[in-house]
């Protein structure tokens, strides 16, 4: 076990049922003794309200590329992730507007609003701590299943729904903050790693799996959206 290993505590809590807003819940600490921590995070298409112990309550847009933020010793973090669908409904706005951004809670809800939030989140209340609009866009829901399949096509999806192209892609740019096509790269990204966890197959089997035309597709999609290659990404995951 090299020393990163215990540097960071991660751990999620899922909603007991599926929740129209909510992926999850997580909290991370970094060690008081270590000499802080390189977290990289990989695109995933959700969006987060992140609180720090020391008071601080952000919103994380979806990310399109690698982040790698440095935490301090002793850092402390709880979070609730929204769900892809739901970024834009839940925080009120046009969700590409948060796209690769980090914002002041209070830049996006108003402030006595915002310090409810964060409470609530700091305090690990798994109730919905953003507020629950009366309607859903099921049309987004129903773009974005079909938009996770590994064959799927942008014109197929558009045409299922009787959508332009140019409509979708509105459609869930504002809702998700990212483009069909983006949204397709990430979530291949993330079904590559669902698929290797634990699992001994070759990277052109995971490859095949996840959707990519052949291992170099892969090579060169995980190395553009995690900062490196398949192998040193697995590797680093153990």
């Amino acid at each position: 076990m090299n020393a990163s290993d215990t540097a960071s505590f991660y751990r999620e809590f899922h909603p007991a049922a599926g929740h129209p807003f909510v992926e999850c819940w997580w909290e991370q600490s970094v060690d008081e003794r270590a000499g802080g921590y390189v977290q990289r995070v990989l695109p995933d298409a959700c969006a987060d309200v992140i609180v720090s112990s020391d008071g601080r309550a952000t919103v994380v847009g979806p990310a399109t590329s690698v982040q790698l933020p440095r935490l301090a010793a002793g850092t402390s973090l709880r979070g609730l992730r929204l769900r892809t669908a739901a970024i834009g409904t839940a925080l009120g706005l046009p969700a590409d507007e948060i796209r690769d951004r980090e914002l002041p809670l209070s830049d996006v809800f108003p402030a006595s609003e915002a310090a409810r939030i964060a409470e609530r989140v700091w305090q690990g209340d798994r109730t919905a701590a953003v507020p629950v609009p009366d309607e859903r866009d099921e049309r987004v829901e129903h773009a974005l299943n079909a938009l996770r399949r590994p064959a799927a096509r942008v014109a197929d999806v558009a045409a299922d729904l009787n959508l332009s192209e140019r409509h979708l892609r509105r459609l869930v740019l504002s809702h998700t903050g990212l483009e069909p096509r983006t949204l397709r790269r990430v979530v291949r990204l993330q079904r590559f790693l669902r698929l290797s966890a634990g699992r001994e197959r070759s990277l052109a089997d995971l490859a095949a799996r996840a959707g990519y035309a052949d291992q170099a597709h892969l090579s060169r999609e995980v190395r553009a959206l995690s900062g490196l290659t398949p192998t040193a990404l697995l590797a680093e995951r153990l």
